[in-house]
């Protein structure tokens, strides 16, 4: 188990700051989709940081070194997860929602208008779900 204070610190750095290390950030966003809904795949992502051992117990008698290693590693799982797995995922779901609305017949300027909030519900829906079923997986019932 990483210790608290080091997923908090790590997720307040990727989080608030926009703070990627290991991950060159891409130009721009992954999908026209509110930024909002990375955020609560972060959640998840730490989550699972903070239920992830890091660090070796034959180092106990380090515990700076604990520190810093619990942060880096759990900045580079949430780096990992929401640049690679969630951009991939919104990428999906922004793609499959055009085609489908575009082959039901709405128009491209309508289309590009409500794209916004067309793509909100579902990404929330899809950030929930991951969000949901990680808490399921490390919280103790």
């Amino acid at each position: 188990m990483a210790a608290t204070l080091a997923v908090v610190l790590a997720g307040f750095l990727h989080i608030t700051f926009g703070i990627s290390i290991f991950l060159a950030p891409r130009d721009g966003r992954c999908s026209p989709a509110p930024p909002v809904m990375s955020c609560i795949f972060s959640v998840a992502a730490l989550l699972l940081a903070k239920d992830v051992t890091l660090y070796p117990k034959s180092y106990i008698n380090l515990p700076y070194f604990e520190f810093a290693v619990d942060t880096i590693g759990s900045l580079v799982m949430v780096e990992l997860a929401v640049g690679v797995v969630w951009c991939s995922i919104e990428q999906l779901v922004h793609h499959v929602l055009r085609l489908i609305l575009l082959f039901l017949g709405m128009k491209e300027e309508a289309y590009l208008l409500l794209e916004f909030w067309l793509l909100l519900p579902l990404t929330t829906a899809v950030a929930g779900f991951f969000l949901y079923k990680m808490t399921m997986a490390v919280m103790p019932r």
